[in-house]
């Protein structure tokens, strides 16, 4: 499936990559395999990355990939 990563993601770990080729079984794997790709990403993930299944925010990382074509990976906001 089609990831694209949004900044500051793409410069701070994947050289400026803003679009990978990667599957997945769920968002948790996915996390895993950018882990692969850029160790310090998958240490920051929790704290810093929100995730857009086809479209629509998906908080619970559990959550299936089964059948989408793409994930947005982008910088999580904070706000009060």
């Amino acid at each position: 499936m089609r990831i694209v990563v949004m900044p500051p993601f793409d410069r701070e770990f994947f050289g400026g990559e803003g679009v990978l080729e990667i599957e997945a079984p769920t968002l948790l794997a996915l996390v895993d395999r950018l882990g692969d790709l850029a160790p310090d990403f998958a240490d920051q993930a929790e704290a810093r990355a929100a995730f857009a299944v086809d479209g629509v925010f998906a908080p619970d990382w559990t959550r299936s990939l089964a059948g989408a074509e793409d994930v947005v990976l982008l910088q999580r906001v904070a706000g009060g």
